[in-house]
């Protein structure tokens, strides 16, 4: 018995110590959930034209945000993102819904690929924040970020077929960011570190800056963004030369009822579908309406126009008008129907119309729906 009492203390104690670590650890995860919460979005539909038909993915993504104080000041605090991108169906090139080409490539065929990550602090001065991110001007663009399935190509987010990262007006690559929030006024500044070429000049190779106020229901701002580094013939996660981008919106919201316009001058900012890039002009709005018990159906029409300004020699027009009803069955699920047509005059100047027709099913949690 007494050979047996130290192997029943050791047992005893290795026992009440893997419970208190276990505890520990439980302990440590909750504190952490406190500061850090997953997110994801899935949305597929059907859909097809004269073309053909195929279920595709709209840009699913999962996600985790964190913001946690410095020495319990509120005022004072670090937030982080970190967001992957899923191709979970087939790509194909005759079925186009979403506006959002997804990953940097636009032709990428893995499953994830990489959409946000950044690190910040926050101050009563300001958010500064580095990493791959939204872009200041999307604070402009994200007004008229209303369809749930199509959407239109001209406010210069996910230019020239882009994720907008290497222009710094989508997702911006290697970016850094300052953003101030000051009741209704809104003011962002962004630069961008890339060395495209051995020639490449001190301090920013791109930079942009947004800003918006408010008056009552209506909202106005303005954007601007240039790249100072970039190349003749860009490839992937490159820019164009001479690459710039002026935008100005104006938005009105009340009740159920959106209506928001905003327009683009650009030179070498967006390419035809030859591939050439142009200086041209852009003019898209979007309308959104609930209505019905508890709102839980929505009209949205969005349409927009670009082409190229002056004397440029591309005869190119884009213009797409569509239109979604949807359906809120909870703070999760949407049921969304829709068709778009697309008019547009190519390069050469040949008319093509076509006209796309999808059903959506989209389920999101800890993410705001349009």
């Amino acid at each position: 018995m007494k050979k047996l009492l130290p192997i029943l203390l050791i047992l005893i104690f290795s026992t009440s110590s893997f419970a208190q670590e276990k505890k520990d650890s439980i302990s440590s995860l909750k504190e952490l959930m406190k500061s850090v919460e997953p997110y994801g979005t899935f949305e597929y539909a059907l859909g097809g034209s004269r073309r053909g038909w195929a279920v595709v993915d709209i840009v699913p993504r999962i996600g985790l945000k964190g913001k946690w104080d410095f020495d319990n000041n509120p005022n004072y605090y670090f937030f982080t993102q970190a967001e992957v991108g899923l191709h979970l169906t087939r790509r194909n090139d005759y079925i186009s819904i979403s506006a959002d080409p997804g990953a940097p490539s636009a032709t990428t065929e893995s499953a994830l690929f990489a959409r946000q990550g950044y690190i910040g602090i926050g101050t009563p001065y300001g958010r500064f924040s580095i990493g791959k991110m939204w872009g200041v001007h999307y604070n402009l663009a994200g007004f008229l970020d209303n369809m749930y399935m199509f959407g239109g190509d001209a406010i210069g987010v996910y230019n020239a077929g882009t994720d907008g990262g290497a222009s710094g007006t989508g997702r911006a690559d290697q970016a850094v960011k300052y953003e101030l929030y000051k009741g209704n006024f809104f003011l962002g500044l962004q630069g961008q570190f890339r060395n495209f070429s051995n020639n490449s000049r001190q301090g920013f190779d791109a930079a942009g800056f947004a800003t918006t106020y408010k008056i009552g229901n209506i909202t106005t701002g303005v954007s601007y963004y240039q790249v100072f580094d970039g190349v003749e013939t860009p490839m992937i996660g490159e820019s164009k030369i001479h690459d710039k981008m002026g935008s100005f919106v104006i938005d009105y919201n009340k009740g159920e009822f959106h209506f928001g316009v905003i327009s683009m001058l650009f030179e070498n900012h967006e390419k035809d579908n030859e591939g050439t890039f142009y200086k041209g002009w852009a003019v898209e709005y979007n309308l959104k309406y609930n209505f019905g018990n508890n709102k839980a159906w929505s009209i949205v029409n969005n349409s927009s126009i670009m082409m190229p300004l002056g004397s440029v020699n591309s005869k190119y027009i884009m213009n797409k008008y569509a239109v979604e009803l949807a359906r809120r069955f909870s703070l999760n699920t949407v049921l969304i129907v829709g068709v778009r047509f697309d008019n547009t005059i190519l390069a050469n100047g040949k008319h093509e119309e076509l006209t796309t027709l999808a059903v959506g099913f989209y389920y999101n949690f800890n993410y705001k729906v349009p």
